[in-house]
């Protein structure tokens, strides 16, 4: 028996289709996801009192997840030791705020998924005058532990002390809450953070701090996942396309009072 399709019928199939379209990718992998995640780190990712972990990069997760059909596995993990717990496969890959760096990208491919700037954060008022990276000499200044503001910080210090300036003192501490904590009762001058972390302790510290400095250099916060692992990568990718795409990323950036141009 021939078939005629209707302009109706023609119709009716394109929706379909395009419904189809927008169901989810297949998952790369098989069950659910485990990604290494240290909460300290907030709007990014931190604890609320009762102990959950909540956060833009948590948000994230569960929304690659939704797209594969999968659920995604929350494994908490110092900060120092993301990558290795994903080299030791304690999970599949890492979403925590991360930065994508050369001497990184040389152990582990990563898929970006978010722009943003760092920023000097000093109490409001801005009593010891910091206006940039400089104006940290004979400071105090305090910042996350293994991260790459400490490797920054710590290399400043060294120009200081070749060029003849005052160092200044470097405090380091477990997580970025606990580096700005010092800040807020005197015990340091500045710390070193992002731009998304130094606008939500602002908020969650009424009239307590201001961002001195942001850095223009842009930084690239990344996914990170195994070498070998070509078919996860490729499928990361066009999830982070697709999520930018539909709007997912820059509702969850709203969410956090994240700029949605941070998620383009």
């Amino acid at each position: 028996m021939k078939r005629n399709f209707g302009p109706i019928s023609i119709l009716a199939l394109i929706a379909a289709l395009a419904v189809a379209g927008t169901v989810g990718a297949a998952s790369p992998i098989k069950g659910s996801f485990k990604f290494c995640n240290n909460p300290t780190f907030p709007p990014m990712e931190y604890k609320m009192a009762a102990g959950k972990a909540v956060g833009f990069d948590i948000d994230l997760a569960n929304a690659i997840a939704k797209n594969w059909k999968i659920k995604a596995k929350f494994v908490e993990t110092s900060f120092p030791g993301l990558l290795p717990g994903l080299a030791a496969k304690r999970c599949t890959v890492v979403i925590s705020g991360i930065f994508i760096t050369p001497d990184r990208l040389a152990q582990f491919p990563a898929v970006a998924y978010m722009k943003t700037h760092r920023a000097l954060v000093v109490q409001a008022g801005n009593p010891k005058g910091i206006k940039g990276p400089n104006d940290l000499s004979g400071k105090t200044v305090a910042v996350q532990a293994g991260t790459k503001y400490e490797e920054y910080l710590k290399a400043l210090n060294e120009q200081f002390k070749s060029s003849g300036k005052a160092q200044f003192t470097l405090q380091s501490y477990p997580g970025d809450t606990d580096a700005v904590g010092q800040l807020v009762v005197g015990r340091a001058d500045a710390v070193l953070t992002q731009d998304t972390s130094g606008a939500f302790q602002k908020k969650n510290n009424p009239g307590k701090l201001a961002i001195a400095y942001l850095f223009p250099e842009t930084d690239s916060f990344g996914i990170y996942y195994r070498k070998g692992e070509a078919k996860l990568g490729t499928a990361l990718k066009a999830t982070i396309k697709t999520l930018k795409k539909n709007g997912t990323l820059k509702k969850i950036a709203a969410k956090h009072q994240i700029p949605a141009t941070d998620v383009k």
